[in-house]
């Protein structure tokens, strides 16, 4: 019978395990502004006239598809849960940095809760929650 140094294992999956994290570790931070501006918000006013989310990435590569999908989550206009728009990135380069935008309705943004899902060559990595009150 072989002894295996515990050290040793441990080390091991330990290897294993940060190569899976990895895999799916490509967005970063993420921030939510108005438009064009700069301070980071989770909160819109109905008026607000572009939300924009701004997305840090990590080891992205060339022709990976980066996708923002918009969910109205709970509000008194639309089913729980409901799909508002999606915006997919094709990066043509090794970007550092994406951007997904969603503009204000004809009627404003109805008050509610919202989130925007981050993928990342089809696999979400990051939900970011906002609300508009």
């Amino acid at each position: 019978m072989t002894m295996r140094s515990p050290l040793l294992l441990a080390a091991a999956l330990f290897a294993v395990s940060a190569v899976a994290h990895a895999a799916g570790d490509h967005i970063g931070r993420t921030a939510l502004v108005v438009d064009t501006g700069t301070e980071v918000q989770e909160v819109f006013a109905p008026d607000t006239s572009k939300i924009v989310l701004h997305i840090e990435l990590k080891g992205a590569e060339v022709g990976a598809k980066v996708k923002g999908t918009w969910i109205a989550v709970k509000t008194d206009v639309a089913p729980a849960n409901y799909k508002i728009d999606e915006i997919v990135l094709t990066l043509d380069s090794t970007l550092d940095e994406a951007e997904v935008s969603l503009s204000k309705p004809d009627a404003g943004w109805p008050v509610g809760t919202y989130q925007v899902e981050v993928s990342y060559n089809g696999t979400v990595e990051k939900t970011v929650p906002f609300s508009v009150k």
